[in-house]
């Protein structure tokens, strides 16, 4: 089975619940999606314009132009992200921020924070990786930025239990939140 195919609409709420039971602004949750959904949650919907549907729609969301802190579906809020969500309003630098892979000297998506006025990364997109495209800008590392705030859950948190600074836990590679309903941190804040 396709990892993408474990997601439904309770995977979006359950991510919307973590944004808003940790951060303390009033904020626009956009669910960009191939085709329309039912939200129980008040969760904005926009389609996907470019085809084929992949990972590489990952670059979609730039076409807001706004600032934004950028997850997958397979993301929990563990703890007050308003710190992270100052670093995009302010636009620091007009940069991306993105997480250092956690077994290699590359810089990955698993979180991207995001400045107003990054339209461009979406309108020069014809369809590379959505990774490499992502890195091939410039960027600084959210890693520095924020120490121990955004995890990656296989590569920081898997066998040593919740890292008790953490604020986002990202997953990368074959584990899932679904898959762990014995990780105390699942259970608490993937609800």
């Amino acid at each position: 089975m396709k990892t993408s195919r474990c997601y439904s609409e309770a995977w979006v709420e359950k991510l919307y619940r973590g944004f808003k039971r940790n951060l303390s602004a009033p904020f626009r949750f956009v669910c960009f999606v191939d085709r329309e959904r039912k939200f129980k949650e008040p969760i904005e919907q926009m389609p996907l314009e470019r085809r084929p549907i992949g990972y590489g729609s990952c670059v979609e969301p730039f076409k807001l132009n706004e600032p934004m802190i950028f997850v997958g579906l397979d993301t929990v809020v563990v703890g007050n992200i308003d710190k992270l969500a100052n670093w995009c309003l302010e636009g620091k630098g007009k940069k991306l921020a993105l997480p250092k892979h956690p077994f290699e000297e590359f810089s990955i998506n698993g979180v991207v924070l995001v400045a107003a006025g990054q339209r461009h990364i979406f309108d020069g997109w014809r369809g590379e990786n959505d990774m490499d495209w992502m890195r091939s800008f410039p960027h600084d590392r959210i890693d520095e930025i924020f120490p121990y705030k955004v995890l990656s859950y296989r590569g920081h948190m898997k066998g040593r239990g919740q890292m008790k600074e953490a604020r986002i836990v990202y997953f990368h590679g074959r584990e899932k939140p679904h898959e762990l309903p014995h990780e105390a941190f699942v259970k608490e804040h993937w609800r």
